[in-house]
């Protein structure tokens, strides 16, 4: 006899256990997974209810490992949230309050950081700025840290 398959309640349970998602990329997951639409609604609702779920934390919690870990800055952290189906409106509040909040040496930290990591490919300032700039770093985040650095 064939078991039935585990509800949608459960194989959230254990996506979420494996790391964190946002609402919208869980449901996809599950959709993914053939769950019913009905079933992914309750579920999601459900989790957000028993607070297992939370958008906002972890969007939070997405954005420092996006700065600290992998050294993107302002735009590419806002692009990567975006991509990961958050509400657009908790994307920008997130994003603005932790660069607002974020102390000067330390995002002038980062991006010596990756400067130093670059140096040995990258001798000329306009492709560093260039460079710097795809990695989502605005122009005057960038211009501070360049006009002190000699190559």
């Amino acid at each position: 006899m064939k078991r039935p398959p585990v509800s949608a309640w459960w194989k959230a349970q254990e996506l979420l256990a494996r790391r964190a998602h946002g609402s919208q990329e869980l449901k996809n997951k599950l959709k993914l997974r053939d769950y019913s639409e009905v079933e992914i609604e309750e579920t999601i609702r459900r989790l957000f209810e028993a607070g297992i779920l939370d958008d906002e934390v972890f969007a939070r919690n997405l954005v420092e490992e996006l700065f600290f870990r992998r050294g993107y800055g302002f735009h590419a952290v806002l692009a990567r949230l975006r991509q990961k189906g958050l509400a657009q409106e908790i994307c920008g509040r997130v994003v603005k309050q932790f660069f607002a909040e974020l102390n000067e040496d330390e995002l002038q930290g980062m991006i010596l950081k990756l400067i130093e990591r670059r140096r040995s490919k990258e001798k000329d300032k306009n492709r560093l700025f260039a460079w710097l700039k795809r990695r989502g770093f605005r122009n005057d985040e960038i211009y501070r840290v360049l006009q002190n650095y000699t190559i």
